[in-house]
């Protein structure tokens, strides 16, 4: 398989991501993966679903060699690389994750239902400074908790500028009414209470929210966001290579370094675990400096015990049912549903 042509292109192996110790061989555009399936079967439901269909048919495994790939369609390799990027983290670098990044593994999360994946992304996310209906129509798009949206609906309902047209059709017409009901009932409150010409600065913060939880109906508690003062889905790698190169952005920059909510992160590699497969996930969940940005990556275990608190995702998201592979409990911390391993500190 390795030289052929495909398509217009001729298939490579990737450069970062074709891994000696893995059993997984995938196709994605013209680039050829070598992962470790023991990721995807533990962490993803979509693709424990596959594995155990290919078992139960007498099909060989997914991926078993170059010759017959798993095929991922309708993916970019430039996207798949970075999803394995949260698997496979370079030892003791610093790596710049902006915007885009995360987004792209937000992506695939969810459309592979890793949820555990998803809401380290959603708690990454947290930490960036994203315009107020940009970040809107990405939590809406990727059906995220709207309790994290509230100081986002009430920037964009105070603001003076109306919302344009583009801003308009990235929303929909459900919130682009919502927003504009808004606005007008917060003016109207304004001019009842003796403003003559009220501006956006006139509506309190507690009037505003109030209104923004009704109308936009974001009820009950609002979830616990795993600490974000430091992201580290530290998986342990085995024998694999860490995104080193300058396509993968090996700086430690800071938030303002760029338009596009750059972060900077620190990870290490633990030693590969013995069978059946690499370290399970762990992440850490200490801040090292002053700034949100900045993280560390030594960690935790996550534990087998159902989440307790309210869910990162929505209500019609897998996160928070039976099928969760990581939930949100009430002290913030993600959990895991893997029976085999103990929590540790």
């Amino acid at each position: 398989m390795y030289g052929v042509e495909h398509g217009v292109s001729r298939v490579v192996r990737h450069k970062e991501f074709y891994i000696r110790g893995g059993d997984m061989t995938v196709l994605v555009e013209n680039h050829l993966y070598r992962i470790h399936s023991y990721f995807f079967e533990r962490e993803s439901l979509f693709f424990r679903n596959k594995f155990a269909t290919a078992s139960e048919s007498g099909e060989d495994r997914l991926g078993a060699s170059e010759e017959a790939p798993y095929s991922l369609e309708d993916v970019k390799s430039e996207d798949f690389a970075r999803f394995l990027w949260v698997f496979y983290n370079p030892k003791y670098g610093q790596y710049d994750a902006p915007l885009d990044w995360w987004l792209s593994i937000l992506h695939l999360a969810t459309r592979w239902q890793f949820d555990g994946v998803k809401e380290l992304t959603i708690a990454a996310l947290e930490q960036i400074e994203i315009e107020g209906v940009e970040k809107i129509a990405i939590y809406h798009n990727y059906n995220i908790n709207k309790h994290l949206l509230v100081p986002s609906y009430m920037a964009v309902c105070r603001r003076e500028k109306p919302l344009s047209l583009m801003e308009g059709s990235k929303l929909g017409m459900e919130t682009v009414l919502r927003i504009a009901e808004a606005r007008e009932r917060l003016r109207q409150q304004a001019m009842e209470s003796g403003v003559r010409s009220p501006t956006y600065e006139d509506f309190g913060d507690d009037e505003t929210e109030k209104l923004v939880r009704e109308l936009f109906q974001v009820t009950g508690r609002s979830p616990t966001v795993p600490s974000t003062s430091n992201i580290n889905p530290n998986y342990g790698g085995s024998g694999g290579a860490a995104p080193s190169s300058p396509e993968y952005g090996s700086v430690s920059s800071d938030k303002g370094g760029r338009g596009n909510g750059s972060r900077s992160v620190s990870m290490d590699v633990r030693t590969p675990s013995p069978s059946p497969g690499p370290a399970p996930l762990q992440t850490n969940m200490k801040n090292t400096s002053s700034g949100p940005q900045s993280f560390t990556g030594s960690g935790m275990m996550m534990s087998k015990e159902p989440s307790e608190g309210p869910s990162l995702f929505g209500p019609s998201s897998n996160g928070g049912g039976p099928n969760s592979i990581f939930q949100v409990g009430p002290n913030g911390r993600s959990r895991q549903s893997t029976g085999e391993h103990a929590p540790v500190n």
